[in-house]
């Protein structure tokens, strides 16, 4: 497996906005919505969270929360893909469905302690938002990877 390809070691779905984030098997993307079942499926250049599953525990090392570390949830948590290598408008694939990368960094707060200190936050660095471009279903141990003919 190269730096361009990954798998799908977690994926989340949030039904309501007051529920928490379940974890699933599988998740159904539609093209220009996003995911079904999600109460966050209305379209938009965000309809699909994504992180490394490294940020994610690093996220749970540090001694302080970074302000948006219970903000974010994202539905597509990955292993071995290198986030350094996704820019705006690459296509990540499964054997399945297909999501453009519309979003390549979180924004940050001045109001948050780690940018305070100014320490790098891997929650900037290795999440990514995504809109769906081909419909399909996504499931756990997925192989993900960057669509080189784009």
């Amino acid at each position: 497996m190269h730096l361009g390809s990954g798998y799908i070691e977690m994926l989340h779905l949030q039904r309501k906005k007051e529920l928490p984030f379940e974890n699933v098997q599988s998740l159904e993307l539609v093209a220009g919505k996003g995911i079904v079942g999600d109460c966050h499926c209305l379209g938009g250049e965000k309809q699909v969270a994504l992180i490394m599953q490294e940020a994610k525990n690093w996220i749970v090392g540090q001694e302080s929360e970074g302000l948006c570390f219970s903000r974010y949830h994202e539905n597509i948590v990955t292993q071995g893909l290198d986030y350094s290598l996704l820019k705006e408008g690459n296509i990540l694939k499964t054997n399945h469905t297909s999501i453009e990368i519309s979003s390549i960094s979180k924004r940050c707060f001045s109001e948050c302690k780690l940018a305070q200190k100014n320490q790098i936050c891997q929650l900037k660095t290795s999440s990514k938002f995504a809109k769906v471009i081909i419909s399909g279903n996504i499931q756990l141990g997925d192989r993900i990877y960057i669509d080189d003919n784009n």
